[in-house]
């Protein structure tokens, strides 16, 4: 469902440089109201000009028809007729056989001016799902298409080629009961000033009939780790970065979300990433691979969860990092010696053997570079999973003098070996066997044609 446009590189830099480093990404669905409602709006309408003019003819000649004046005032007849049915809805004229003629509100409105002429209209506001408080107004806008509204739906096709509902809508928190007075009195309570920025007409005068759709916005929590602590906070998958708006990225991930985190702050603190075993099916020998989730269903059961985001044991950790992608990151004869495994930090130490068992030598070896590896779980978004990092060092010699050649051998690309040689002699009998490890089969094949095959030239 989810179609988040986050920079996840950008992201964990700009982290860096606030001195902390990214450890996950976890996704909740917040509970939003869509509340469909019938108002009294004082606010000028365009059109009002016009509706001006159709009751002054009104009032010199009560049987004028739509035609007629609109063929006098130079515009459509349908506009004409559009405008005098919004007259009558709004109790400013009644119809009487072929004539019109003005109410005592619609006197008081265009006669003697003592009364403010009020539309009547259908309006959408929407508003927190918890407080019952009016979102702001890009909820209005450009998170209107982001919302899931618990009607919503659509067929696929899964891997037996069998056609299957889903049904995306699935908040992890339970919407509050909505009371229409409350609801009222909460919209009321924006200042005048302050409604243009919250979606709400400034000329609200009056709510009438209510009704509401359960809606849902996904948000994403953010677990980062500095020197002192964990750090939890919610950021917004789907913000837009500009340079005008002279913010940097970490402050427009979280600009736009600030406003739910009183509501989810207490909670976000204590979630964690977990493993989850599946049942294994009876009629296969296969075992299956743990899959990554979260505590959060059960997460008002901790309370002391702070400083921690891992809580995995060492055989479901071991089995989800061999599981072969996209389940897991495909890192063969892994062994609990060579993970650390605390509640606030994963380590692998990469060695020869894993290199050698990889299926891509290349990725390994330059996560292992990097540092750091992360998978995003687009289809694991019901378990409250977005993205997972995992941490890369080594203790081996062979790949800290692999990872040196590799660096260095970039740079020659374009060059024959033998001057790689001349600037770096002590790679020279082991340039084969550290283009092997790393996979780089394309610089191997270029080895060895100039090492074993006769210029022509």
């Amino acid at each position: 469902m989810s179609n988040f446009s986050i920079d996840i590189e950008k992201f964990y830099e700009e982290l860096s440089g606030m001195g902390r480093q990214l450890k996950g990404i976890f996704c909740l669905q917040y509970p939003i109201f869509c509340i469909h409602s019938e108002i009294s709006d004082s606010t000028p309408d365009p059109l009002d000009n016009l509706d001006k003019v159709i009751v002054d003819f009104i009032k010199v000649k009560p049987d004028f028809n739509s035609f007629q004046i609109g063929s006098i005032i130079g515009t459509s007849k349908s506009l004409i007729e559009l405008r005098i049915e919004k007259l009558i809805s709004d109790d400013l004229l009644t119809k009487q056989g072929n004539k019109h003629q003005l109410t005592e509100y619609g006197i008081s409105v265009f006669e003697t001016k003592t009364q403010v002429r009020l539309h009547k209209q259908s309006y959408d506001f929407f508003i927190d799902g918890i407080t019952l408080k009016p979102l702001p107004r890009i909820f209005y806008n450009y998170y209107k298409s982001k919302l899931i509204s618990e009607n919503y739906s659509y067929l696929y096709t899964n891997k037996r080629g069998e056609t299957k509902i889903a049904r995306p809508f699935a908040p992890d928190i339970v919407h509050t009961p909505p009371e229409k007075s409350l609801i009222a009195d909460q919209i009321f309570a924006v200042e005048r000033e302050e409604r243009e920025a919250f979606g709400i007409p400034i000329g609200l005068q009056g709510i009438d009939e209510i009704s509401f759709t359960k809606m849902s916005f996904q948000v994403l929590v953010s677990v980062s780790k500095s020197n002192k602590e964990l750090i939890k906070e919610l950021i917004d998958g789907y913000a837009i970065f500009s340079l005008r708006d002279e913010l940097s990225y970490y402050q427009t991930l979280r600009e736009n979300v600030i406003f739910f985190e009183q509501q989810l702050n207490d909670r976000i603190q204590n979630i964690e990433f977990n493993l989850m075993v599946p049942f294994q099916k009876k009629d296969s020998n296969e075992k299956p691979y743990p899959y990554l989730t979260t505590n959060w269903p059960e997460i008002d059961r901790y309370k002391d969860s702070n400083n921690k985001c891992y809580n995995f044991s060492s055989e479901d950790l071991i089995n989800f990092l061999k599981a072969d992608m996209p389940f897991g990151f495909g890192i063969k004869e892994i062994e609990a010696e060579n993970i650390i495994n605390d509640e606030d930090n994963l380590m692998i130490n990469i060695r020869v053997n894993h290199l050698l068992k990889s299926i891509n030598r290349q990725k390994l070896l330059s996560d292992l570079i990097r540092k750091r590896d992360y998978k995003i779980f687009n289809n694991s978004l019901e378990r409250n999973v977005f993205l997972f990092f995992i941490n890369y060092s080594t203790d081996d010699p062979v790949v800290k003098e692999l990872i040196e050649f590799i660096e260095l051998i970039k740079e020659y690309q374009r060059f024959p070996f033998s001057r790689f040689i001349e600037s770096h002699p002590k790679f020279a009998n082991n340039i084969r066997r550290f283009l092997l490890l790393a996979g780089e089969f394309d610089l191997l094949e270029k080895y060895d044609i100039e090492n074993h095959m006769i210029d022509l030239k």
